[in-house]
């Protein structure tokens, strides 16, 4: 079974580090540049079964697109991958919408082990 997986993420290297660790697998990945972009793919696709969500983009940040996702899916998970990590923006994320919440960087292995555990083995 190939999974789709849609990408919200504004930084280049970050974008190509996840489409690498998902090259291999059984996994395209969809990528969008902000959160306006991510709903469009989201709302115009009906087989996303996964999103990994930085939180600061321009546009509309992860927050709101989460939001704006859930009103679409109440069920898919929505992880949020971000390089915040103050107090408080865990619980920020989660009450958005997200289903977890990661920081950045994460190496390959967790993001692949975080993935797994919402799809089953995608490496």
């Amino acid at each position: 079974m190939e999974y789709k997986l849609l990408l919200a993420e504004d930084d280049f290297a970050n974008a190509e580090f996840v489409k690498i660790v998902f090259r291999k697998a059984n996994v395209n990945v969809y990528h969008a540049l902000n959160g306006a972009e991510a709903l469009d793919i989201f709302r115009s696709r009906d087989d996303i079964d996964l999103v990994l969500m930085d939180i600061k983009m321009p546009v509309m940040d992860g927050y709101c697109a989460t939001k704006e996702i859930r009103k679409l899916n109440g069920n898919i998970p929505v992880i949020a991958l971000t390089a915040f990590a103050l107090e408080g923006d865990r619980e920020r994320a989660l009450e958005a919408g997200c289903t977890e919440y990661v920081t950045k960087p994460v190496n390959r292995d967790r993001l692949l082990g975080i993935v797994s555990s919402y799809l089953g083995k995608v490496s």
